[in-house]
This record gives C-alpha cells, structure tokens and sequence, in this order.
C-alpha cells in the first residue's frame, strides 16, 4: 500500500515567489514517489482581511477551503494535503506501508502525520505533547486537546463535506462570534472537533512530518523586516533544517523497510 493508491486526491497549497519552500517540497514529492499524482494549489491571496485576522490568513483559510469544497463536490472518499513547506520524516519513506496499513484499519476523520499539541487555544499557551501509543504511529486526540500546524494532514468521509459546511456558516458571521467566526485555519480544525466531538482525530507521534524553518507567510518575525538581519535569520534557519534532516536520517534511514520503530 502507498499514498497513491490510498488516498483519492492529494494537494499541496504553495505560492510561487515562495521559491525555497516549493523547491524542497518538490524534492519531498519524489522522496515519496507521489509527483504525477499531485495536484498543485496555487495559494490565493488577499489585499484586505475582511473579517479574517490578517490578510494573509484569509488568503491560507481561503485556499484550503477551496481545496476542501471541491474535494466534497467530487465526492472525494480520502483527501491529503500538504503545505509547501513540509518535510518528511525518513521514517514515514522506510515505513510507507505500515503507516498507512494502520490508518486502513483505524476508524478516523482526521488524521495529522505532523503536528503541534498546546495547552488551550491562546496565542501564548504552552506546547505539549501527546502520549504515544505503544505499537502504532498514531495516537488518538482528545476532543478538547488544541492542535496547531496542518502542514500535512488528512480528512475523509463524512469530515469532508461537514468542514466544509462549518467554514462556509463561519464566513456569514463577524469575526470573534462565539458560533466561530473567521478564523486561523488550524481555529477551524479544532473548532470542528469541539462542536463535533463524533468525529475521531488521530495524529502521528512522532511526527512524520515537520514544517521547514523558513519566514512565516501568517506571522512573520518582526527580525526578518530589517535588512541587515534577514539573511543571518536565513543562514541559521538553513542550518537548523540541515541539522534536524540529518538527526533523523541518522534515526531512520538505515533501517530495514517497514519495520515498526518506536
């Protein structure tokens, strides 16, 4: 079993100036051997926030919902998306099949091979983590436990059409209001599970995936608007990806295909 064959549509949402981030996410592609079965996102993006926080979030919100409603509307079974700037673990390249023979026999609406946990939904909560299931890659998420960061997750069945429905009921409404208004996308994700709390979330633990050390599309630092900074935030942030790439290779590239690793 491979991602091609398990699930029905796979999209990665990118932004063509964002040249660093698409050139490694092509390069994760053909890690993966999923490059003639991709569908490529051009990422939309907005000059006013409307209702949304930033503009920039309203361009990332806007963007996966596409994505999302035309999923439903093809009466797509199994939807995975990536954001550009994505990176996979080896484990995920050396234990394809396991992984997904896992979720194949696990009931489950949404699915995260890499995420954030935090303590509660304010901007400054602690992050935390979630306790690993002995013998599996996924471990199941408590409904009220706040998860960040959808750079590579999955959705299928009946989650499709209701995310889309939450979003589209969200959009009518002022931004704060207490039925969810306009949000951050990863507000939607876990809005959804709070009001739904029927639909099962799995996520990886560890990660099989991570996002790449880069400037933030939705909150950029504010080191990186000074000239003379930016390309020493560029060098470490390059260094950080090496080092981190290399730790887990080191972890889990010489092992043998498939085996179950803990």
């Amino acid at each position: 079993m491979n991602f091609t064959n398990y699930f029905d549509r796979i999209a990665i949402v990118y932004l063509p100036e964002r040249k660093r981030r698409l050139k490694s996410m092509r390069r994760q592609v053909q890690r993966l051997g999923i490059e003639d079965h991709v569908q490529w996102f051009k990422g939309l993006k907005f000059n006013e926030a409307g209702q949304f926080p930033k503009a920039s979030v309203r361009g990332c919100v806007m963007s996966n919902y596409e994505i999302l409603r035309q999923a439903a509307q093809d009466k797509v079974e199994r939807l995975l998306l990536f954001q550009e700037d994505c990176v996979l673990s080896q484990r995920l390249i050396r234990q394809e099949h396991s992984v997904l023979q896992e979720l194949a026999n696990r009931s489950w609406d949404f699915a995260y091979f890499g995420c954030q946990p935090f303590s509660d939904d304010e901007a400054n909560s602690k992050k935390v983590s979630i306790k690993a299931t002995p013998n599996h890659f996924f471990s199941q998420v408590n409904v009220r436990q706040n998860v960040r960061e959808t750079h590579f997750w999955a959705c299928q069945g009946k989650a499709i059409p209701k995310l889309v429905e939450f979003m589209e009921a969200s959009f009518e409404r002022p931004k704060n209001h207490p039925d969810c208004g306009p949000t951050y996308f990863d507000g939607y994700m876990n809005e959804i599970r709070y009001r739904h709390p029927d639909l099962v979330t799995l996520a990886a633990v560890p990660n099989l995936g991570w996002p790449l050390s880069s400037v933030s599309n939705l909150n950029p630092g504010r080191l990186d608007s000074i000239p003379a900074v930016s390309p020493l935030l560029h060098a470490v942030r390059g260094a950080k990806n090496f080092c981190v790439e290399t730790a887990d290779f080191a972890r889990y590239g010489l092992t043998l295909k498939d085996k179950q690793l803990n």
